[in-house]
């Protein structure tokens, strides 16, 4: 599929990490910007995609959860909130989908599309390591990925969990969104792995085991390991698990 290539040279390279880091400032700068509502469970929502008929729409709340907790750890150590955290959301019909977005959850998605079309799970995985590094973002800071990759993830797996995989991709790039804004306003440095990178790399390695082209116990054994709770695959082992992307 080569809709999936990437044409530029990705490893150690000066000019592309700080196209990357510009692409995330200025993310983080429009999330700060969308105004929120203060009261527990209520919510500001903004729509960042919906689908060509309209069903599905992806979006974000203001604000989320960790807004209204005291138990948030900041990088220098002490508790808070996060006053910046949103709630990614996924609209149906007019109704709200109950997702978690936790590892479980996402995993879990992986795990039942390997059992229905190997090419499809590679496809996801290419999709998750072009977006550590915001390689399908348009000028105006929205997420589209290549089309021939979408039609050919809808014609494989039409629906999920009641929407479709496409909605569910958008779904994943609102919870990334969230990831690099919470840790930045947190003290930490998103573009030193932490925030988006670190967990589209570690969808991308977990689908890489489950393709039977990465180590299930390297796998394991980084989430173990400081920066706890994420696994992000290597660009080197990315090459080899993810031809499809022709990574120089």
């Amino acid at each position: 599929m080569d809709a999936l290539k990437i044409d530029i040279k990705i490893s150690r390279n000066g000019n592309f990490r700080a196209a990357v880091r510009a692409r995330k400032n200025a993310l983080i700068q429009k999330a700060l910007a969308l105004p929120g509502q203060t009261v527990w469970r209520t919510f500001d929502n903004h729509v960042e995609w919906m689908s060509a008929d309209g069903r599905y729409k992806v979006g974000v709340g203001k604000f989320g959860k960790e807004f209204y907790s005291n138990t948030i750890t900041w990088r220098d150590g002490h508790k808070g909130n996060n006053p910046n955290d949103m709630h990614p959301t996924v609209w149906a019909d007019g109704v709200e989908k109950e997702f978690d977005g936790s590892f479980d959850h996402v995993f879990t998605f992986f795990q039942y599309v390997s059992r229905i079309d190997t090419a499809a799970l590679e496809v996801l995985g290419c999709l998750m390591f072009r977006n550590a590094f915001l390689l399908d973002h348009n000028a105006d800071l929205q997420y589209c990925p290549p089309q021939e990759a979408i039609d050919y993830l809808n014609k494989v797996i039409p629906v999920y969990e009641g929407i479709s995989v496409e909605a569910y991709l958008h779904y994943l790039e609102m919870i990334a969104w969230n990831e690099d804004v919470k840790y930045s306003t947190l003290g930490y440095d998103v573009h030193a792995g932490t925030g988006r990178e670190n967990n589209m790399l570690t969808y991308a390695h977990l689908i890489a085991v489950l393709l039977g082209r990465g180590s299930l116990s390297k796998l394991c054994s980084q989430f173990s390991r400081p920066p706890v709770g994420v696994s992000p695959i290597t660009i080197a082992a990315a090459k080899d698990a993810y031809p499809m992307l022709g990574i120089e």
